[in-house]
């Protein structure tokens, strides 16, 4: 199997200095400024050249007609020149000793068009004529917090545990926003795009060695090399948690995959198949991607698959059981002893003491709440516990009781020994989405995995145990 240079790889994600060539002049609105944009917006600390023939200034800085202008030594080049001018454009980029070109441009072989193909194969002929290494085309390129490296001003500057892969630069953007806001933190992200060089076994097996990274996410349209993708992806998830979102596994998604990147696919039992003898974790959305990746991060490992549910509503704990045990976990009925202590402290008037236990009436009773899922927590038959809050019918000024709720919750769940995970179902309103964002925040800052739908939460939950146990039988 090909090896690639380590120390190469991590300098792509740790470049000293950056050009941006093609950077559009007399329009700030144009989207490809976002590179610009990100790089000063987040901190980059090099020195940062733009390469636009008709020179000019741009935000204080100066526009160098071309690469062979720029006066200092260059890393790393972002580059929007159009396709027929890439390969000379490379030719140029290594006479000044660049090593890596991120090439953004779209409009080579995923047109389907022979005459963009071969602006695709001639960009890689001279790139492997100079000994320089490309990231796509079409695609956003890296996003790397602890260099200060972005291509989107909103991402998050802080470091984390999760690296990702992804052949597609929006849903690249839509995983790290999403995450952002879920409590996932990034080592390091690729978008990756057409793969005419570097693919997705080079970046998958950079992320295996990377000691940064501890959890590998995946979104994939299509492998250049199956049998060697295989063999990386087996040795990944051997060491690492790898969580995959295939792209493009129906007739539909497939036309579209071959339009957007270029790549032939392949069916959806293959997919399933590679992913379930390789141990990698197999989801079906950018949300299950999500969620899983909130579940390995913040969940600790539950001793199996049973859960206690409490909350306020009957019909809600109905749809929990449903949920929970659809996707293959447990909910056991609670025990006569369990029933017994709860009922000490519990009247039954607006209270279901069964699994899941409906805490209408004295969900704000933070005490008793506390109690009750301390006894859930100790129970025998359970393994987990999952709470659930209702901010869809609280009212405003009633918000202030979310957080204490969870927090009786987690004291409880803590005195008991299990994992917690809360759940806010169904929905929450618009007019107070802010303040129950600011709650999550909270929660997840204290390591609390937060789901925003019983579904969600059991698929994600599910699917990671199932791993579990996958590896279990295998140590």
């Amino acid at each position: 199997m090909p090896s690639i240079d380590f120390a190469a790889m991590d300098r792509m994600f740790h470049p000293r200095s950056i050009a941006l060539a093609g950077i559009p002049i007399s329009d700030p609105g144009h989207w490809t400024r976002t590179f610009l944009n990100s790089l000063l917006e987040c901190g980059f600390a090099g020195p940062i050249y733009l390469v636009n023939p008709r020179g000019g200034e741009v935000k204080g800085l100066t526009v160098y007609r071309n690469i062979s202008e720029v006066p200092g030594e260059i890393d790393y080049v972002i580059s929007t020149v159009p396709p027929r001018a890439a390969a000379a454009h490379i030719a140029e980029c290594a006479a000044r000793g660049v090593r890596t070109i991120h090439f953004c441009t779209a409009g080579f072989s995923e047109t389907g068009e022979a005459d963009h193909a071969r602006y695709e194969a001639e960009l890689l002929n001279a790139a492997r004529h100079h000994g320089v290494r490309i990231i796509g085309p079409n695609c956003m390129g890296i996003y790397c917090p602890e260099s200060r490296v972005s291509f989107h001003t909103a991402f998050s500057m802080e470091s984390g545990p999760v690296g990702l892969i992804s052949q597609s630069g929006g849903n690249t953007i839509d995983l790290v926003m999403s995450g952002k806001w879920r409590g996932i933190r990034f080592s390091k992200v690729v978008s990756y795009g057409n793969a005419a060089d570097l693919d997705e076994s080079d970046f998958l097996q950079y992320f295996t060695e990377d000691p940064k990274t501890r959890i590998v996410a995946v979104y994939i349209e299509g492998v250049k090399d199956g049998r060697r993708f295989r063999q990386t992806l087996s040795k990944a998830a051997l060491l690492k948690p790898v969580v995959l979102l295939k792209g493009g596994v129906s007739e539909s998604g497939n036309r579209a995959a071959a339009g957007h990147t270029a790549v032939l696919s392949s069916s959806d039992h293959t997919w399933e198949a590679l992913c379930r003898q390789t141990g990698v974790i197999r989801v079906c959305s950018l949300e299950e991607l999500t969620d899983v990746l909130v579940t390995l991060l913040y969940m600790p490992r539950p001793g199996g698959r049973r859960a206690a549910i409490i909350g306020p509503g009957g019909g809600s704990s109905v749809l929990a059981g449903d949920e929970f045990e659809r996707h293959g976990l447990k909910v056991p009925p609670l025990s006569p002893s369990v029933r017994q202590q709860l009922g000490h402290f519990t009247p039954i008037e607006g209270n279901i003491l069964r699994n899941p236990v409906d805490y209408s009436q004295n969900i704000i009773e933070f005490d008793k709440l506390a109690e009750a899922t301390r006894i859930l927590s100790g129970w025998d038959e359970c393994d987990f516990v999952v709470g659930y809050a209702r901010p869809n019918l609280a009212a405003p000024h009633l918000l202030g009781r979310i957080s204490p709720i969870i927090n009786a919750m987690l004291q409880g769940a803590r005195s008991g020994g299990k994992p917690l995970a809360i759940i806010f179902q169904p929905g929450v309103p618009p007019n107070i989405a802010s303040q129950i964002t600011e709650i999550s925040d909270k929660f997840i800052a204290e390591g609390i995995p937060i789901y925003y739908s019983f579904g969600r939460a059991a698929r994600a939950i599910s699917a990671v145990q199932t791993w579990n146990e996958r590896r279990n039988r295998t140590t």
